[in-house]
């Protein structure tokens, strides 16, 4: 029975944590998942194994959902396929790259703790069965760092670089001919897929034209010509978000005068401002009323631009270093795992 005062002992090292969430109207899914999944891996393998493997997957799945809730964003509870894994929905969309990336690293950093947790009484009790929950799990999470979307590998390396997701790109294909993992190779096609449609879509952009009024006083005042009515030129403009409130921000500018315009909260990202139409001031309208045109990126892709992948240095370090060290920690725990088990105990 040292298997089962195990199997709680892992439940009860994250009960403060998990079971306060546990309530059965939003967890009544998960329940009834995680029996069904521990039914469908039971077919292969001994229904103890089974039931340590879907609780290494639910802790992995816990740290997404625990990580979402420290960043303000609600998420369903896990949703297990026997099979495939388990999956968690937010209700609310990251606005940033480094939130992406928290609340993806929170799913293999607490499926780290649960391997070890299993590791440890494997050694405790010398038991084979929690070597081998141990193991599994330190590969269910070592496999979800490849760096290849929609694993949590590719969604940490964006607050990095997403550079990285080109080494996703061969190292998928490797392990796809290397694991013959069918898993793989669906999520490697979906990946392959998303970014080419990203990059078919990098080149797409939209004109809109906005009115805007300027004092004909800060002509007279800098010395500066009024533009013809159909005098068209090309303006500077800076468009930046800022870190703090996350809102787009763009200020345009006319040569001599400074800026004449400035808008908060922007929908889409500018790729180019011209002026095309003019109309002097009149005695109705005593300001100066330019027609400008605005080249943007459509808002679907707000997401994509590169302002949503703005960090800091610093921060991208840290998700570097922690990335890899992770990584490390789950190799060479499988390697070490691996070299302790006696005897396969997961067999049914």
């Amino acid at each position: 029975m040292n298997w089962l005062v195990g199997i709680g002992a892992i439940i009860l090292s994250f009960g403060k944590t998990i079971l306060p969430l546990l309530k059965f109207g939003k967890f009544g899914g998960t329940l009834l998942t995680m029996g069904l999944s521990v039914w469908a891996y039971a077919m292969l393998y001994s229904w103890q194994f089974s039931i340590g493997l879907v609780l290494m997957i639910f802790i992995h799945e816990m740290g997404h959902v625990l990580a979402a809730k420290q960043k303000g964003l609600p998420a369903s509870a896990p949703a297990f396929i026997p099979f495939v894994g388990a999956l968690i929905m937010l209700k609310k969309n990251p606005q940033d790259a480094e939130t992406e990336a928290y609340i993806a690293y929170g799913g293999p950093l607490l499926g780290t703790i649960g391997a070890l947790s299993s590791f440890a009484l494997g050694y405790w009790l010398q038991n084979d069965l929690f070597y081998a929950i141990a193991l599994i799990g330190f590969a269910l999470n070592l496999f979800n760092l490849i760096p290849i979307h929609p694993l949590d590998g590719g969604r940490i390396v964006v607050a990095v670089t997403r550079w990285l997701w080109g080494l996703g790109l061969i190292l998928g294909l490797i392990l796809i001919f290397y694991l013959q993992s069918w898993i793989l190779a669906i999520v490697y096609l979906f990946f392959v897929y998303d970014l080419w449609t990203r990059l078919r879509q990098e080149n797409k952009t939209v004109d809109v034209e906005i009115d805007v009024d300027v004092s004909a006083d800060l002509f007279e005042q800098e010395g500066v010509l009024i533009p013809g009515e159909t005098h068209r030129r090309t303006l500077n403009y800076d468009y930046y978000c800022d870190l703090h409130t996350k809102l787009h921000i763009l200020q345009v500018k006319y040569p001599g005068i400074g800026t004449i315009y400035r808008l908060e909260g922007m929908n889409h990202g500018v790729m180019g401002v011209e002026l095309i139409r003019t109309t002097h001031p009149t005695v109705e309208n005593p300001n100066i009323n330019m027609v400008l045109k605005l080249t943007v990126i459509p808002e679907q892709r707000l997401t994509q631009d590169k302002f949503y992948y703005q960090v800091p240095l610093k921060k991208r370090w840290i998700y570097g270093i922690a990335y890899l060290g992770l990584a490390a920690v789950l190799g060479i725990m499988m390697f070490v795992t691996s070299t302790l088990i006696q005897h396969p105990t997961i067999g049914g």
